[in-house]
């Protein structure tokens, strides 16, 4: 069975992936907790979100372009896994603390590498 990963702003205009074997999905909660003056502890759920953590190598100019646009603008991507039988949707937005393609692919000067960090909302 064979998995195909896209990223963009729709279906017409997705960019393929081709992830490193680090791929990762996380799953976080959003909760708080509060104690009571008689020491009674209270945990609210208020929702959870999915992470796809992954490395990208040689990825074109152009298309690290695009990605690092869409961190920078803070754009809200749609992420596209596809395999033989159906295609799971989710609506992501990049995060990290820089750009996610940022570091050439050595000896190469027109491929580029780096990680990629999405996050649903």
């Amino acid at each position: 069975m064979a998995l195909t990963y896209q990223l963009g702003i729709s279906s017409a205009d997705a960019i393929t992936l081709y992830p490193e074997y680090d791929f990762k999905i996380t799953s976080n909660k959003i909760n708080s907790e509060m104690r009571t003056r008689s020491g009674k502890m209270y945990s609210y759920k208020w929702g959870e979100y999915k992470r796809f953590q992954f490395s990208l190598d040689f990825v074109s100019d152009a298309n690290a372009s695009i990605i690092n646009s869409w961190y920078i603008s803070g754009t809200e991507l749609l992420f596209f896994i596809t395999s033989d039988t159906a295609t799971e949707v989710n609506s992501v937005v990049l995060m990290g603390k820089s750009s996610p393609i940022s570091g050439f692919m050595k000896p190469y000067n027109n491929y580029r590498k780096g990680a990629v960090i999405l996050e649903t909302y």
